[in-house]
């Protein structure tokens, strides 16, 4: 079971790569062959790892036609963007971050604000919010959060070519740093919801 969830999230990290970098459109019909060179394995666990993705929506399963990439859908963010809120908001609330972790945020929040491209900005924020997660220890929740950043991330990389939305992503970021140096998780947890929030009247406007 272990090595199956672990091929599962390679093909998810794979296929994020893939899209930020437009090898793959939404949309498009998912080639297993491809997917088992890439990631050195056979068509079988390919198959079955793209099955498990596709119980959780991150891929679609077409009877007859094979599996494709699910197109954005403005219904389904106003969806999951709450639930990553609220879930967010309660692994922060629940965490103790020392100085290290601050340090390590605010590593990455300057690297934010040195990038000049969607792509790296959208990888950097992924990457806070990771390091803010990681203090819980709550491996269900840990994984449902990432199945659910799967299907968000490429909203988040058409938020993020918006100059003033990604400064005030930026501005969160830093509001929730300095909650953090004063040793109140629960205003950080507080602003990590808000900020999922903000997206979802673009994502409407968008999609």
């Amino acid at each position: 079971m272990i090595i199956k969830v672990s091929l599962r999230n390679q093909v998810k990290e794979y296929l994020q790569d893939q899209m930020l970098n437009g090898r793959i459109s939404f949309g498009e019909r998912l080639s297993l062959p491809t997917l088992a060179k890439e990631l050195g394995v056979s068509v079988t666990p390919i198959r079955e790892a793209l099955t498990q993705l596709q119980q959780v929506h991150v891929v679609e399963a077409i009877p007859n036609k094979g599996f494709f990439l699910p197109h954005l859908d403005k219904a389904e963010a106003a969806d999951i963007y709450p639930v990553i809120a609220n879930l967010e908001h309660l692994a922060v609330s629940m965490s103790q971050y020392d100085p290290q972790d601050i340090e390590q945020l605010k590593r990455v929040q300057a690297s934010i604000a040195k990038a000049s491209s969607a792509k790296v900005i959208v990888t950097k924020d992924l990457k806070f919010h990771d390091l803010l997660l990681g203090k819980h220890r709550n491996a269900v929740l840990e994984q449902v959060l990432a199945d659910l950043k799967i299907r968000v991330f490429l909203y988040e990389f058409y938020y993020m070519k918006n100059s003033e939305l990604s400064k005030l992503s930026s501005s969160y970021h830093n509001r929730i740093i300095h909650a953090l140096e004063h040793n109140d998780p629960l205003q950080a947890a507080d602003l990590v919801k808000e900020s999922w929030l903000t997206s979802i009247d673009f994502i409407k406007d968008q999609f």
